[in-house]
């Protein structure tokens, strides 16, 4: 996916419904029978949002507990190996395909909108 510049343009109406929010990762684990999803329970301010992701082999679940990252806080649910997704975590990708968390610079609160 590294370097895809190509693909759906959205308007600035439509970036203006989306709800980023600073989030922390209050609980994760493997998902049974997936080789590439975790299930996190996510803390993005006054919400708790269950985020399926597919970090697996990336991350372990257990170090994540604490973890300040950033979410798309008001993504339609989704099923996912029959559980429900309610957001989705933003991570970037290099050239190797290694996935790094997109987190604040500076200390800011859990639920901080990202504009």
């Amino acid at each position: 996916m590294y370097g895809d510049e190509k693909g759906l343009k959205v308007s600035y109406e439509e970036y203006l419904n989306m709800q980023f929010r600073i989030g922390e990762i209050i609980s994760c684990e493997e998902v049974r029978n997936s080789n590439k999803l975790l299930k996190c329970k996510v803390r993005t301010g006054a919400d708790t949002l269950q985020i399926i992701s597919g970090i697996k082999g990336c991350y372990d679940p257990r170090e994540l507990i604490g973890k300040k990252v950033t979410v798309l806080a008001n993504l339609k649910p989704i099923t996912m190996a029959g559980l429900t997704s309610e957001g989705m975590i933003l991570l970037a990708e290099d050239k190797s395909g290694n996935l790094s968390f997109i987190v604040p610079e500076k200390e800011v609160e859990i639920g901080a909108e990202v504009c």
